[in-house]
């Protein structure tokens, strides 16, 4: 791999795992049944919610998308982990600013053109009590890692699929995984979002386009996963006092 093919804010030494067989690549049929899992995962969450008991249900979807990601590579599954470092925190906090300021704008413009509708769990913590609104923040954590989990590995088999299928660049095939895994993101919030297609697809669609840079930049699902908790965090703040 030359050094062209990578993005100027990549680090040239470090790259996804999969894609180029390192330390495998995926089979037709794996590939499937990775997204399949993933797009599936709303309809588990729903069916497993219905009779799981519910200090599992924010579990969920880190138990289904994982297990079936770890079925597949076996104990290649931790690849998508890597160590932090200080610089992450960093990029943490200014991809942070970036995906808020974007997530605000696209809002009100989708608020006044699109009929945008609030996620209904904003306006449920305002008569919620602290205790409550302390243990949903916390629940916040396992689920947002889980929607992680469910845009990184459709990332990571559709990269694969712009190489070896399509037979198109390194550079390509992430700006096709990239957007691709954004689009899945935003649809699989279709129903959150009163099935509105543009809200979902093209304002979450387009959130998640930010906080997907971090993963692409670090190789390090952690790191989005950090990005994702804050951020949503303080989307939810403003439903706690007013």
């Amino acid at each position: 791999m030359k050094k062209s093919d990578f993005f100027r804010f990549e680090n040239k030494n470090d790259d996804f795992p999969f894609y180029n067989g390192i330390p495998m690549n995926f089979t037709a049929l794996q590939s499937w049944f990775l997204l399949i899992v993933s797009i599936g995962s709303v309809v588990f969450f729903e069916v497993g919610a219905s009779f799981l008991p519910k200090f599992m249900h924010p579990f969920i979807n880190i138990i289904i998308p994982l297990g079936a990601f770890a079925l597949v590579v076996k104990s290649n599954w931790t690849k998508i982990f890597r160590k932090i470092y200080f610089k992450d925190i960093l990029l943490v906090f200014g991809v942070l600013i970036v995906n808020l300021i974007v997530s605000i704008i696209s809002g009100l413009i989708l608020t006044k053109f699109a009929g945008a509708a609030a996620n209904p769990a904003v306006g449920s913590l305002n008569g919620n009590s602290t205790f409550e609104n302390i243990i949903f923040m916390a629940k916040l954590i396992p689920m947002l890692f889980g929607e992680e989990l469910i845009t990184i590995i459709p990332f990571l088999v559709i990269l694969q699929f712009g190489t070896k299928t399509l037979k198109l660049s390194r550079k390509q095939a992430v700006t096709m995984a990239w957007i691709l895994s954004a689009i899945i993101f935003g649809a699989v919030h279709l129903k959150t979002y009163n099935w509105n297609i543009i809200q979902a697809v093209i304002g979450i669609g387009m959130a998640r386009l930010v906080l997907t840079f971090p993963y692409i930049k670090t190789k390090n699902i952690w790191i989005s996963t950090f990005v994702h908790v804050l951020n949503d965090w303080c989307l939810f703040l403003p439903g706690l006092f007013f």
